[in-house]
């Protein structure tokens, strides 16, 4: 059974318009990724055409899990994220793969709300391992917010940068 929740971030600073053009622009894309928590990041393809931004990438992360997927894993944990942002839209759509039978999925949508751009984050979490998936999806949850707030703070800090030239 897929383990489903929502997340919620602001952005400060900069329209919707500034916004799409931020996420569209691949130096953008690959400095917060660069800047982003991990180790031994390859960027396995960044591009845009059109109205489609696309990046695939692979990371070894330091996350805290629990013991019994800690023995599965040999080396490092490592996830393979691909993302395809639609630029009109706004929506990006993500696929994350790890050195583990899970898979995380998201859904985001950028919207202006007032003078903050709302980032709309829905996330479908599936680890296929017998007898503690349930357990080991609620504690992906958590992971996942903090890793979701630590890389939308990364965002916020390139927004800063950026405006200040």
């Amino acid at each position: 059974m897929t383990h489903r929740f929502n997340v919620k971030h602001y952005l400060e600073g900069g329209t919707l318009e500034e916004t799409r053009e931020s996420v569209g622009t691949p130096a953008f894309q690959e400095e917060v990724a660069r800047k982003a928590p991990g180790f031994n990041l390859k960027i396995l393809e960044s591009t845009r055409s059109g109205n489609r931004y696309v990046m695939r990438r692979e990371v070894n992360m330091d996350v805290d899990i629990p013991d019994i997927a800690r023995r599965l894993l040999r080396d490092a944990f490592k996830v393979w994220r691909d993302e395809e942002w639609d630029l009109d839209t706004l929506t990006c759509r993500a696929r994350t793969k790890m050195n583990l039978p899970a898979e995380f999925r998201v859904t985001a949508k950028l919207t202006q709300e007032g003078s903050r751009i709302l980032a709309n984050f829905d996330w479908e979490v599936d680890v296929n391992i017998p007898l503690v998936r349930g357990f080991l999806e609620k504690h992906a949850e958590g992971e996942i917010r903090r890793f979701n707030q630590l890389e939308m703070d990364v965002v916020q800090q390139v927004i800063r940068e950026r405006m200040a030239g």
